[in-house]
């Protein structure tokens, strides 16, 4: 008589993270090697954007729920110290062996078991870009009648993934219940401070932890992650209001079940029953921390009185540092504030202003985001960008720094502006020719402009908070920014005009153009030294 033994993938020590360590080198550890070895690895990197951000947020609640830290002191030892401490993971763990096994009958990992009566479908509904019924995507070929397996370890990172970021619409209903609202990091640009090691990235992350002192705001006593509740959660879908962060970190957006069995090439998970989870009550600027958010603003850019403020997102062509005031600057006015960074750098603001984080640091700031379709239903694609993180800058109380940041983002936002007018103008000109009607445009100035700035601003943005710090004028860096980015459009302008029908008319047309946007170019830069001229002063005088 064979005895089968009963599946089992304990995620406390198998390998499923996927890490890079410090020599570049990519692997997967196990939950307790990451904290174990963070010290000795570069970061966790997921196959997509959300992926990474997910897996931090599953991280950062473990990292609550073992070490705190419950004040700054304790955080400041934890930075100090050489790797992170193994006794308390070790007592967390063995505490809760069964609530990391993926297939546990009772509690499987961030999973519903109550959803077992009901028929699993692919397993590629889990991964974003398979093709299964509606959800047709450009590059995967996979047919509906193909079996997808997915090993146990891959199975884990898009569980953690889905219940982060699972796009909205129509799921299989349970009790009558389709309909899915987005999952809580699927409209926000969620914000990672990267340190130079992962032990500094997770602990830049985490947040001064007492839940029983309601730490961080708002927390409640009751705080927990998904796994350490004493039931498997309700099939029914549901509203509430979160317990507290790692309850948020967790949320259970969907209810998930996996099903597996075991083949020549050992046990893998073969299907799931992907249901709508429980809905999130909460306003997302009030309690989500590694987000910013600010006012919007209408045509004349002024703030909309009374509307709710607005997560930063990634946009595909321009870049995240157009929204480095919201993501790094403090808004010293609470009253009717604009703009509202992520906490975690509020956090290591006051870290660095108590001696704790060195002043002169500069570190990294990664956000992730993905685009979904018009419907919002279908991941079209996923994103990342970084913009650096000086530690002055988080610390700076002048609101004349922001200002003069606002103005040279500002610069580059109108002469873009200029660079589309001219496309425009040179466009519709050209339609008024009978010959030229059917000509489709082909040529995208944006593509050629916007993501040329990222690698300028960081160095503008690094020079200021150097000059900042250390009392100096700003007069250089402002200087070589207003330069890089007339010098990326005039580049562009010269590509735009090279790569325009240059015969007869067409060649008169594109010059007419292209010299009145050397005009605005030329206005807009005597405008911007006029308004940057208050701000570029020594930090004393400014």
């Amino acid at each position: 008589m064979t005895i089968t033994q009963p599946a089992s993938f304990d995620l406390r020590t198998e390998p499923w993270l996927p890490v890079v360590d410090l020599n570049g080198h990519q692997e997967l550890v196990s939950l307790a090697r990451l904290l174990t070895s963070a010290h000795r690895l570069r970061r966790i990197a997921g196959e997509t954007s959300s992926m990474t951000a997910a897996l931090h947020r599953l991280v950062l609640a473990l990292i609550h729920r073992v070490y705190g830290p419950p004040s700054e002191a304790a955080w400041a030892e934890l930075w100090k110290a050489p790797r992170l401490p193994f006794a308390p993971l070790a007592t967390y763990l063995r505490d809760k062996k069964s609530s990391f096994d993926l297939f546990d009958d009772r509690h499987p990992f961030m999973q519903c078991p109550g959803l077992s009566t009901l028929t699993p479908a692919t397993a590629a509904k889990l991964v974003p870009y398979r093709s299964v019924g509606r959800n047709v995507t450009l590059f995967d070929k996979t047919l509906a009648t193909d079996q997808i397996l997915l090993t146990p370890a891959e199975a884990a990172r898009w569980l953690v993934t889905a219940q982060a970021f699972d796009p909205g619409g129509t799921k299989t209903p349970y009790q009558k219940d389709k309909y899915s609202e987005r999952a809580p990091c699927g409209s926000l640009g969620i914000a990672v401070v990267e340190g130079n090691t992962l032990k500094e990235t997770l602990l830049l992350n985490s947040m001064i932890y007492r839940p029983d002192h309601e730490q961080p705001a708002p927390n409640t006593a009751d705080d927990g992650p998904a796994w350490e509740q004493m039931l498997p959660p309700d099939p029914a879908p549901g509203k509430r209001a979160t317990r507290g962060w790692t309850d948020l970190l967790t949320w259970p957006a969907r209810r998930i079940l996996l099903s597996q069995k075991r083949t020549d090439d050992g046990l893998m998970v073969d299907g799931v029953i992907l249901t709508p989870g429980t809905r999130l009550d909460a306003v997302a600027a009030d309690e989500e921390m590694m987000a910013a958010f600010r006012k919007p603003t209408d045509q004349k850019g002024k703030t909309k009185r009374g509307a709710p403020m607005l997560p930063v997102r990634l946009h595909p062509v321009r870049g995240v540092w157009r929204h480095s005031v919201e993501l790094l600057m403090t808004n010293l006015w609470e009253e009717g504030k604009t703009r509202q960074r992520p906490r975690t750098l509020e956090q290591i603001s006051e870290l660095a202003e108590h001696g704790h984080i060195p002043a002169h640091a500069v570190y990294t700031l990664r956000v992730f985001d993905q685009q979904l379709d018009d419907n919002a239903t279908v991941v079209e694609t996923w994103l990342e960008e970084v913009v650096p993180a000086p530690v002055a800058l988080l610390r700076a109380r002048d609101e004349t720094l922001g200002a003069l940041l606002g103005c040279a983002i500002a610069y580059a936002d109108n002469i873009g502006a200029a660079l589309r007018h001219m496309q425009r103008s040179y466009r519709k000109e050209k339609r008024g020719n009978r010959e030229n009607k059917r000509e489709k445009p082909t040529w995208s100035l944006d593509v050629e402009y916007w993501p040329r700035l990222a690698r300028p601003f960081a160095e503008f943005l690094t020079d200021i908070a150097q000059a900042h710090d250390a009392d100096e004028t700003k007069t250089t860096a402002v200087e070589a920014w207003q330069n890089q980015v007339a010098t990326i459009a005039l580049r562009a302008t010269d590509h735009w005009a090279e790569g325009s029908p240059a015969e007869g008319h067409d060649l008169v047309v594109v010059g007419k153009h292209y010299g009145q946007f050397l005009g605005r170019l030329d206005k807009l830069t005597r405008i911007f030294h006029t308004e940057i001229a208050a701000y570029i002063t020594t930090k004393g005088a400014a």
